[in-house]
């Protein structure tokens, strides 16, 4: 019987949630994508009271696609790709990595392997997480 499935979203958990946080702000502003839900340290210490713990990033019709965590357990060696519709899109968010002095982990560039064939650009986050925004070449698999 066949399964149909789609992705829900994707969590990241930093340990530097305020420097991870200004890079997925970046990066996925050039995209559409903004922080729609912030939640609050639910223990509210008094070392951190009111101080935000998570932050949920949406698309444009509302759709909570990643999750930003505080946590001492960080993600790390994840790898997100998110696929854009212009090549215009993935030269932006590279060039808003640079501008902001987001490590560029590869610049754009097409990948033509028989298996890849698309356009795009790796970045890192302060944990070594890797963005990726590509645009698969349209006819190709």
């Amino acid at each position: 019987m066949p399964v149909s499935t789609t992705l829900d979203h994707v969590t990241i958990v930093a340990e530097d949630f305020q420097a991870s946080r200004a890079v997925y702000d970046a990066l996925l502003g050039c995209l559409g994508l903004a922080p729609t839900v912030d939640f609050e340290d639910p223990e509210g210490d008094s070392d951190d009271t009111n101080a935000v713990a998570a932050v949920g990033y949406s698309d444009a019709a509302g759709r909570l696609l990643l999750w930003l965590v505080a946590g001492t357990a960080a993600t790390t060696g994840a790898h997100l790709a998110l696929a854009v519709t212009e090549p215009a899109l993935v030269r932006a968010v590279h060039a808003t990595a640079r501008e902001a002095g987001i490590p560029v982990v590869q610049a754009p560039r097409d990948w033509e392997s028989d298996r890849l064939q698309y356009y795009g650009t790796q970045l890192s986050d302060p944990a070594g997480n890797r963005v990726e925004v590509l645009l698969r070449h349209p006819g190709r698999s």
